[in-house]
């Protein structure tokens, strides 16, 4: 009986140790700040919308890496459609970010400051293209959407290639080129006018979009707001071999086509 009991007092022992010491080593606090901004082109000060695929390791996020530890791993943060970006749990300290799954040139200046509480940054980048004069709007007597837009290099030393021009449309605001489009076209066969490959910088285009086609039906079938923006991806001298696309704004049509508005995000949503 007395090897029992002192057998359980050892057990006892050895747990008030471990619960004293061993289990004493998490004492990290959580994160202690926020961040939100937009992706700036540097040239024009307007945000640059990208093409946003669901996942922090897909296209359409910003890469961060975040210094002063062991393991500096990098850390994918969400960008929504409009360049709008936001992290709320984040630690204060010394970051850097990488723009190798967005649309834009790499910056010489990357780092930044995050300190404890509420940031707001924006983060100045130069997009590989830019869609100049865009006009999107319905032509009643073709029933057909038009969009009129020319596109510009904006570093012809490096991406200097206009490969792809499209139209792109949905039923949601949410609205891509590869992702979240349902704009069928090859630049073929079918919708062979809203897609257009090998374009000359500065050359004004019309892309059109037939209403009536049965491969637009999805798009078109019932009465409802719809959205539309212009893509174009800039490649060339070994820039942007992820072949991602720069962007327009997005527009929406009333279910009827009499009224075409851009759609303008609410800022502080994020």
């Amino acid at each position: 009986m007395k090897k029992i009991i002192y057998a359980f007092a050892g057990v006892l022992a050895l747990l008030s140790f471990s619960s004293c010491s061993m289990f004493k080593y998490d004492v990290l606090d959580g994160p202690n700040a926020q961040i939100n901004g937009r992706l700036v082109d540097v040239q024009t000060g307007e945000k640059i919308g990208i093409e946003y695929y669901s996942g922090t390791s897909a296209p359409g996020t910003l890469i961060v890496v975040e210094h002063g530890w062991d393991s500096e791993a990098e850390q994918g943060w969400l960008v929504r459609f409009d360049g709008m970006y936001t992290n709320n749990l984040i630690f204060a300290g010394e970051y850097s970010f990488l723009t190798k799954r967005l649309p834009c040139y790499q910056p010489e200046n990357n780092t930044f400051t995050a300190k404890p509480g509420k940031n707001r940054m924006d983060i100045s980048l130069l997009p590989f293209c830019r869609i100049l004069n865009p006009v999107v709007r319905y032509d009643a007597a073709t029933k057909k959407i038009l969009a009129t837009f020319s596109v510009e290099v904006t570093d012809p030393a490096k991406a200097n290639q206009v490969t792809n021009v499209a139209l792109c449309g949905n039923t949601q605001v949410f609205v891509g080129c590869n992702s979240q489009n349902l704009v069928k076209s090859d630049g073929k066969k079918t919708n062979p006018q809203a897609k257009l490959q090998d374009v000359n910088p500065g050359e004004v285009i019309t892309l059109e979009l037939d209403t009536t086609l049965p491969e637009n039906a999805e798009l078109f079938r019932y009465k409802q707001d719809r959205y539309f923006r212009i893509a174009a991806m800039a490649s060339g001298n070994g820039y942007n071999a992820n072949n991602y696309y720069n962007f327009s704004p997005i527009y929406k049509f009333s279910p009827d086509f009499s009224s075409v508005e851009e759609v303008v995000w609410d800022e502080n949503e994020w």
